[in-house]
């Protein structure tokens, strides 16, 4: 067993503390110390100039606090020294120091031979956000209380040129055209956001993520009190009342206006109920809530740094999950593109982290089946488990996706003992997802379940009547996923903006993915398209869903009846790119030109996205 372990460890990297070493962990460490020391200040003595609808100036004091801030900067602290220890110790500080400095020599040696070109895309760019000013300013009324809807506008136009030059200057390089797309269309959705929510039980979701901003207890306000228990609804869905008119108005509902303007009204809030694992999807909101009060940021603004928190992860994630497959990189990118996929990591949810996680997870596991002569390493062991582990930390529901991690052969291994210990990491894996599940009712836990549903959900009468009448909820089951499986129901999740409806484009969106299915392959997927792979990949899917609809009746429908609620048609989505990518596998030989075979995918799917944002998100705005 230990010969089994030790086989993954790497060695320690001997090297010297230098000079270098140190200026990296002081960059590192110094923003994280400001802002600790900025909250503090600003916790007990910050005021904050708010424009109202008549453009007058507001002093007003957002939040009170403690150390809950230098407590937070302590934490990250801690982290980011950790991970500076790794590097240097493991010698990625140095080979990552390297690649930086020569990067910065490339590029200064590439600006001085080629100033002229350099000059010239300067300016395009320049021309981009210059242009998209003038058509803002030319479209949107000139009164201040349409600064928002101006700024939106603004940040729309520049999309839209910046998605142009990206797709025709990045070309090839599926992944980084990506990464730049969705950073620049996710700051659409973000900015073009209407002052509160939208999309699906974004209240519960902004509650948590509040929670994951404070190290202690939460000092908020009223309103965000109000707001992170669905108190009230600001917007619509229909057109009848888009909120925006009435803020324009002075006639909006008071709780809006108190957290639009900030509040001297605060509570200590906390309500430790979520352990921290099922918790982990809101860290990354959470630590953006918390740098936007410490910069003393105006209500709205520290809001939607949260919404950027989410996306950056989930871009992040999505990249390097594209860039380790071997072949079906527009596939993925299509599927993370999705505007559904979008409005998830632009808003407060946790669906983002399970869908991106899922994405890298199954990249590295297809990059491993797909290199049969190559042996595993540990880097991509750690990888492909912990995205399962951690991304299904607030949905344990998609457990049985791990499944798939069995099948890793033998031969992939150095020895028959370091495959069983790669064997036992998959089965705590899943034990540690399931544990969060299972706990609850071992323990006697016998309340509501999830607070959305009936009031008389429990998970013990839920259990007790499947295991007593098997056939009837068989039934149910298979009456249900006659419809859910209905891919004609999927603009809920391909093009679906919560309660604002679907967008334009699904059938298109359908048509590109389908396309790309059958011609987004190489050589590598010879291996994966193999009857037994589609058959496995099939079975563990079609499992997973039958999982995560039991585990919703569990919590969320009451006992003994002939339906199933709570069913999101977006729980598809960490399920649709292993499906589709075996599915769709076939000895196809694509001869498109790649650039145009890749300029036209991004292409499509930045119009849809675009549209999307223009259609259902930007009308709110006024």
């Amino acid at each position: 067993m230990f010969k089994g372990v030790m086989q993954f460890i790497p060695k320690i990297h001997r090297t010297q503390l230098r000079a270098k070493h140190i200026l990296v962990l002081f960059l590192l460490l110094t923003p994280i110390v400001l802002i600790g020391i900025s909250n503090y200040f600003f916790a007990s003595s910050s005021f904050h100039f708010v424009a109202d609808p008549e453009d007058a100036k507001i002093l007003t004091r957002q939040w009170i606090g403690d150390y809950d801030g230098i407590y937070m900067s302590i934490i990250l602290g801690i982290v980011t020294t950790a991970l500076w220890l790794t590097g240097f110790f493991t010698g990625k500080l140095d080979s990552f120091l390297a690649s930086f400095m020569e990067l910065v020599k490339n590029l200064i040696n590439y600006i001085k031979n080629n100033h002229k070109k350099v000059i010239l895309h300067t300016g395009i760019l320049l021309s981009i956000v210059i242009a998209a000013l003038v058509i803002a300013s030319a479209t949107t009324p000139g009164t201040s209380a349409y600064g928002r809807v101006r700024l939106a506008r603004t940040v729309f136009y520049t999309a839209i040129g910046l998605s142009g030059y990206f797709i025709i200057m990045i070309r090839r390089n599926v992944q980084k055209i990506f990464f730049l797309l969705s950073i620049t269309i996710g700051l659409v959705y973000i900015i073009s956001h209407p002052q509160f929510f939208f999309s699906w039980d974004t209240s519960i979701h902004y509650a948590w993520s509040l929670e994951a901003s404070f190290v202690r207890y939460a000092s908020i306000t009223e309103a965000d009190i109000a707001l992170a228990n669905n108190a009230w609804i600001p917007f619509s869905a229909t057109p009848a009342y888009d909120g925006y008119p009435q803020f324009l108005s002075g006639d909006e509902l008071a709780t809006v206006r108190q957290y639009r303007l900030g509040t001297y009204t605060l509570a200590p809030h906390n309500e430790n109920v979520l352990p921290l694992y099922n918790r982990l999807a809101y860290i990354p909101a959470g630590i953006m809530l918390f740098i936007g009060r410490s910069l003393a940021l105006a209500p709205l603004t520290v809001l939607k740094f949260g919404m950027l928190g989410s996306h950056l992860v989930y871009t992040i994630l999505a990249y390097f999950a594209i860039k380790r497959l071997n072949s079906g990189k527009h596939i993925m990118a299509v599927i993370a593109m999705f505007p559904t996929a979008f409005l998830l990591s632009t808003a407060y949810s946790y669906d983002y982290w399970v869908i991106a996680f899922a994405l890298l997870g199954f990249a590295y596991y297809f990059y491993e089946v797909q290199s049969p002569d190559k042996k595993i390493e540990l880097k991509n062991i750690v990888i492909m488990i912990g995205s399962f582990v951690i991304g299904m930390a607030p949905k344990a529901g998609y457990v049985t996706l791990m499944f798939v991690l069995y099948f890793i052969k033998q031969s992939k291994f150095k020895t028959k003992k370091g495959h069983y210990f790669y064997l036992l990491a998959v089965t705590c894996g899943m034990f540690i997802i399931m544990s969060s599940f299972i706990i609850p009712y071992l323990t006697g836990y016998t309340g509501q379940g999830d607070i959305r549903g009936s009031d008389d959900v429990s998970y013990s009468n839920q259990i007790s009547f499947i295991l007593n009448n098997p056939l009837t909820y068989m039934g149910i089951v298979l009456s249900f996923l006659r419809e859910y499986l209905n891919v004609f129901t999927g603009t809920n999740y391909v093009t679906g903006f919560a309660g604002l409806g679907g967008s334009s484009f699904f059938y298109l969106t359908w048509l590109l993915l389908l396309f790309v299915m059958f011609t987004d392959r190489n050589e590598k997927n010879l291996i994966t398209i193999k009857t037994g792979y589609k058959v496995l990949i099939s079975i563990v899917a079609l499992g997973t869903i039958v999982f995560f609809i039991t585990a919703m009746y569990i919590s969320f429908t009451p006992p003994g009846v002939s339906y199933i609620q709570g069913v999101q048609p977006r729980y598809m989505l960490p399920v649709l790119f292993p499906v589709l990518y075996i599915i769709g596998g076939f000895k196809v030989q694509n001869n498109i030109n790649k650039t145009a075979y890749t300029g036209g995918v991004f292409s499509i799917m930045c119009l849809v996205l675009l549209t999307g944002a223009w259609d259902k998100i930007l009308p709110r705005l006024g």
